[in-house]
């Protein structure tokens, strides 16, 4: 099981993680216009309640200090991947 109290993200919220991972915090709109490169037939407001839903499960952060509200991760790429192996391992054997 994962060590963490962080909920394992879902194959779409783990795309919008490595996103956040690779270019920072972002609001929706940039998310959307990222994500629109692989899935142009996403969108926004889609794009904006997995943003949300990522938020409540506390796999994401949200600075609302500002408008629009930036999104980033709650936990650092190899320490998330490291507890998803961890966990993989487990079932399998």
């Amino acid at each position: 099981m994962i060590t963490s109290s962080i909920p394992k993200p879902t194959a779409s919220e783990l795309n919008l993680l490595k996103l956040l991972w690779q270019h920072g915090p972002m609001d929706a709109k940039q998310m959307h216009e990222w994500v629109q490169r692989e899935r142009p037939d996403l969108a926004y407001a889609t794009v904006l309640r997995h943003l949300q839903i990522m938020y409540g499960k506390g796999i994401l952060t949200r600075d609302e200090s500002q408008r629009p509200h930036l999104y980033a991760p709650s936990q650092a790429q190899d320490s998330l991947q490291t507890n998803l192996l961890k966990d993989m391992i487990q079932k399998v054997f």
